[in-house]
């Protein structure tokens, strides 16, 4: 099993980048880091001549700040936020461009409604704590009917991002990343009337299994749906694990997803990815990284 691994675990911190590299096959460059950064990065990587196969947008030399920027604006009505999103990734891009790798992942934005937000960030909680309820389903239910009403204009938005990217970048694939909270695009029928729209042949997703595992045990979203509907789509997999508060990015076997079972599912040509939080330590990263070299 081939593993790539996301810069997001060094947290800014080239020293822990040099101890992971020997331990994994190629690199995801994650979002945290600023220009220089990324310029340091760059050089690295050449000299050790690790690939790079995927790219979170957005980064790249041009970035400013240090903070991850995962332009959640995309499919803003605010044409002045979501154009500013837009010309970063294009600007990512470009870089991937420049270092060879044909994989930008991205996320398509968000629906920017506090209410809908707040709602759905309330159930969450309570149902991790409390566990199902009469009260709790008809809250969900008023959730699903909220976010559906306003929608549309949101899908629309991020589709027209998403036309112009695949257009101007026909050698780079671009990944609609499944999303961890249900106020984000998209849902699986939104991704679907997105693929039926575009048909682009670089237009693809990428299946994180700690989202889809997160959305699927608060019972908006099986996690299945996703490869039974777009398996075709799949260009690579986040892997990281989650506790049972659903709590996510712990290394594999560290958590209660069940590895064996969920990675039958996917292609071996998907790029295997981990992305590990920041928080763990290196010596459970490399048991993480070896318990799923066992799955081979």
């Amino acid at each position: 099993m081939k593993l790539s691994f996301s810069t997001a675990w060094i947290n800014g911190d080239i020293s822990r980048l040099v101890e992971v590299l020997p331990h994994v096959d190629t690199l995801e460059i994650g979002t945290r880091g600023d220009g220089e950064f990324f310029t340091f990065l760059e050089n690295l990587v050449a000299r050790e001549n690790k690939p790079v196969t995927s790219i979170h947008a957005v980064s790249g030399p041009h970035k400013k700040e240090k903070e991850p920027d995962y332009s959640p604006h995309f499919a803003s009505p605010d044409s002045s936020l979501r154009e500013g999103d837009l010309e970063n990734i294009f600007l990512t891009a470009g870089w991937a461009k420049k270092l060879g790798t044909k994989a930008v992942i991205l996320h398509t934005g968000r629906i920017e409604d506090k209410t809908l937000r707040d709602n759905f960030l309330l159930y969450r909680e309570r149902l991790i704590q409390e566990g199902e309820s009469d009260n709790l389903r008809e809250i969900k239910r008023e959730i699903i009917a909220a976010r559906k009403k306003i929608s549309g204009d949101y899908l629309e938005t991020a589709l027209a991002g998403l036309r112009k990217l695949c257009t101007n970048f026909p050698g780079i694939t671009f990944c609609i990343e499944t999303r961890l909270h249900f106020y984000e695009i998209p849902l699986p029928d939104e991704a679907h009337y997105i693929f039926e729209r575009l048909r682009l042949p670089n237009l693809g997703y990428w299946h994180d299994l700690g989202h889809t595992f997160i959305l699927s045990k608060l019972g908006f979203v099986p996690m299945e749906v996703w490869q039974k509907r777009f398996s075709n789509r799949c260009i690579g997999l986040h892997i990281h694990d989650v506790d049972q508060n659903l709590q996510d990015h712990y290394p594999p076997g560290y958590g209660i997803l069940d590895f064996p079972k969920i990675l039958k599912e996917f292609n071996r040509q998907t790029l295997f990815t981990l992305e590990i939080n920041h928080r763990h330590s290196f010596d459970t990263v490399l048991r993480g990284l070896k318990y799923l070299r066992k799955m081979e």
